[in-house]
C-alpha cells in the first residue's frame, strides 16, 4: 500500500513536465528552419510599365533574419529579377511584418532587348529572399477572402482608381503635365475647364478653352507663356478615361 502510494508521488512529480513537453517541443520547432509568407502588390502609371511596388513580408518564424536581397521569379519560375538591394541589410524580427517599398524601373531587358510584363506572368511570381547563408523561398500570400455571408446581402460597390504619378484623378481630368524644377520631376494635372492641380507653382492658374483642344495645342500654350524658360524640361501626356 505504501509503495503503491509513493509510485502516485512520484508520477504526480513528472505530471508537470510531461505537460509542458508539448509546449517546449513546439517553441523550439519555431526557432528551427526560416518559413517567410511574402505578398505583392503590382502597379503602373501612364509613363511606367506594370511593376511590383510593394512586398508584404511575414516572418512564420520565431528567429530573426536578415535580408540582403528582395527576388522574385515570374512565369512559373522562368525569369528572375532582383527587385531590391537592402544596404543596409533588412531585418526581420521573429513574428515580425513589414511592407518594402520596391523602387520603380523604367524598362526591363532580356539578352540585351527590351522585355515587357503582362499580367498572365505576374500571376505566377514568387518571391525569395538572399539572407547572408541561404536563399528562402517564400510562401505566398493569398489575399482573395471571400466575401463573408453576412455581408453577402449587400450590392458591391467597385473602387476604380485612375494614378498618375502618384496623384489620384476623375473624369474631369484631361492632361497631365510632367516637368522638371530645381532638379526635382513634378507633376500637374489639368482638368477640363483648364486649371492646374498637383503640383503647380507658377502664376497662370488656368490654360485657355482654345488650347485645350490636344496635347499638342497645350504645348505650344504652355510655351507661348514661356513656361519652358522656368523649368529644365516639360512634357503633356493625354489621361485616357
Amino acid at each position: 500500500m505504501f509503495e503503491h502510494y509513493f509510485s502516485f508521488q512520484e508520477f504526480l512529480k513528472i505530471v508537470p513536465g510531461l505537460l509542458i513537453f508539448p509546449i517546449s517541443l513546439y517553441l523550439g520547432l519555431q526557432k528551427i528552419g526560416t518559413r517567410v509568407n511574402a505578398g505583392i502588390s503590382f502597379g503602373n502609371n501612364p509613363i511606367s510599365p506594370l511593376c511590383i511596388r510593394y512586398v508584404d513580408l511575414r516572418n512564420m518564424k520565431d528567429r530573426t533574419i536578415v535580408i540582403y536581397s528582395i527576388f522574385v521569379s515570374i512565369n512559373n519560375d522562368e525569369y528572375l529579377l532582383e527587385l531590391k538591394k537592402c544596404n543596409p541589410p533588412l531585418i526581420l524580427k521573429g513574428y515580425q511584418s513589414t511592407i518594402v517599398e520596391i523602387p520603380p524601373y523604367s524598362f526591363l531587358l532580356l539578352d540585351g532587348k527590351k522585355f515587357e510584363l503582362d499580367k498572365s506572368m505576374t500571376e505566377k511570381s514568387t518571391i525569395y529572399l538572399e539572407l547572408a547563408h541561404s536563399t528562402v523561398k517564400c510562401n505566398t500570400l493569398n489575399y482573395q477572402k471571400p466575401i463573408s455571408k453576412k455581408l453577402s446581402k449587400y450590392r458591391i460597390l467597385e473602387n476604380i482608381t485612375n494614378n498618375f504619378n502618384g496623384i489620384i484623378y476623375d473624369e474631369n481630368a484631361v492632361y497631365a503635365i510632367t516637368y522638371s524644377s530645381c532638379s526635382r520631376v513634378k507633376t500637374a494635372i489639368v482638368n477640363q475647364s483648364g486649371i492646374f492641380h498637383g503640383e503647380w507653382e507658377f502664376d497662370t492658374l488656368q490654360l485657355p478653352m482654345k488650347s485645350m483642344s490636344t496635347k499638342e495645342a497645350v504645348e505650344a500654350e504652355l510655351k507661348a507663356m514661356g513656361f519652358g524658360d522656368h523649368v529644365d524640361w516639360f512634357k503633356v501626356y493625354f489621361l485616357s478615361r
